[in-house]
């Protein structure tokens, strides 16, 4: 099963751990806390997201 991507903006639906990718895949940050509920924050690229660790 491939694991979920969120989005800039979307609302996280579990506490955990994230890392941000650019639209190729390649890391641009790690160890992102969010919490569930939260929204997930705002990147400078455009077509990143982020997947948990």
């Amino acid at each position: 099963m491939a694991e979920k991507k969120y989005r800039p903006g979307q609302n996280c639906e579990q506490t955990d751990k994230y890392s941000l990718y650019d639209e190729k895949g390649k890391l641009l940050n790690e160890d992102i806390d969010v919490e569930k509920g939260k929204r997930f924050p705002p990147s400078q690229q455009k077509n990143c997201y982020y997947k948990a660790q």
